[in-house]
């Protein structure tokens, strides 16, 4: 009888660790992915030097569980916004959070869908 009880309380405790990784795993909704990019990239700036760009105005689809499109403004001291885009993976389980796969400059970003119109 200990032995079963031993068994079925570890059985509970891994099927808890699973769960709880199963949920930290979880890809973010797009907002709060865009919150992620910006917040982290700006920790980032600030760990290498305070005059780094900034980046803000992130705008971001998940088309698939996991993977994001963003449109996004760069902002320099003196210099007049940046628009970029990017697509990117979330992957909470290596050394960055956030995997940019692609990425380049657009005419405009103001959202997703106009930095996408402006690369015509």
């Amino acid at each position: 009888m200990r032995c079963a009880l031993t068994s079925l309380m570890l059985a509970l405790a891994l099927a808890g660790t699973a769960q709880a990784e199963r949920r930290v795993e979880a890809p973010p909704p797009t907002g709060e992915f865009a919150r992620l990019f910006v917040g982290l990239t700006a920790a980032y700036g600030q760990m290498l030097d305070a005059e780094q760009p900034r980046i803000g105005h992130a705008h971001c689809v998940q088309p698939v569980p996991g993977h994001y499109m963003c449109s996004y403004a760069l902002a320099r001291p003196g210099r007049p916004l940046e628009c970029h885009i990017m697509q990117a993976r979330w992957t909470p389980r290596r050394a960055s959070t956030i995997t940019v796969t692609l990425a380049g400059r657009t005419s405009r970003c103001g959202s997703l869908r106009e930095a996408i119109a402006s690369l015509r």
